[in-house]
């Protein structure tokens, strides 16, 4: 292998597509590792005037049901985005969230 080889893109397309499984669950843990923020401050916007049980209930079920449906969400939106085309494009657009969830990740970084 020479380095014209590996500056082509059928090159980290084929790489990327050998590790898909890997790639997908990194990135749905990262992005449902983000979306955690905006999903409790919702939940709790809308159960704020409950009593505490029925906010322990709201909560336990966004926890058990809620995040698990977003993972698989996630999840399948990620395999199936990443092969459109035949994965002709998987290598950048593997790149490009990884780019986009470093970014929030940072912005929600806190000081």
């Amino acid at each position: 292998m020479d380095l014209n080889t590996m500056i082509t893109l059928p090159y980290w397309n084929e790489l990327a597509g050998n590790h898909l499984p890997e790639i997908v669950m990194i990135l749905t843990a990262g992005v449902v590792a983000l979306a955690d923020r905006y999903i409790r401050r919702v939940v709790g916007r809308a159960t704020s005037s409950t009593n505490r049980v029925l906010r322990f209930l709201v909560f336990l079920l966004t926890c058990s049901v809620g995040y698990a449906a977003l993972a698989l969400g996630v999840a399948w939106g990620l395999r199936t985005g990443l092969t459109y085309s035949g994965g002709i494009y998987m290598a950048p657009v593997v790149l490009g969230v990884v780019l986009i969830v470093a970014i929030e990740a940072q912005r929600q970084k806190v000081t």
